[in-house]
This record gives structure tokens, sequence and C-alpha cells, in this order.
């Protein structure tokens, strides 16, 4: 399963005024049932930065989740 999401997910990242930006896991384009974001940044760089990091880190857990119940 988390091969699969792997190629589902991706990271929005989104202006929300005055130079802050903030980041948001989505598949296929819809925000996750259980939103994963985290913002405020002072750069879309960072913020994009920031987000590969957690979804890297998301991917991560779903496959140990995985190994552990098989």
């Amino acid at each position: 399963m988390a091969a699969m999401l792997h190629d589902e997910l991706h990271i929005v990242v989104t202006e929300c005024g005055n130079g802050i930006w903030e980041w948001e896991i989505c598949c296929r384009g819809e925000p996750l049932s259980v939103r994963m974001r985290d913002g405020p940044f002072g750069s879309e760089e960072v913020a994009v930065a920031a987000g590969k990091i957690a979804l890297c880190e998301f991917l991560e857990l779903l496959e140990s989740e995985q190994e552990s119940d098989a």
C-alpha cells in the first residue's frame, strides 16, 4: 500500500497572504481525510522543503507499519 501511495501522495504549497506559506499532504489533488499540514513559513522554497521532508517521513512510517503488520 505504501508503494502505491508513494505515487499518489504529493505536497501542495499555498500562499496564505503577506508572504506566509504552508504545505499540505494531498492524495490525487485532495487533502487527506486527516489533514496533514504545517506553516507558517517565510518563503515558498522553505515550505516546499519542509513539506518534502514531512512526506518522506510519512511514507517511511507507513512502510514500517506495514512491515510490522506482516
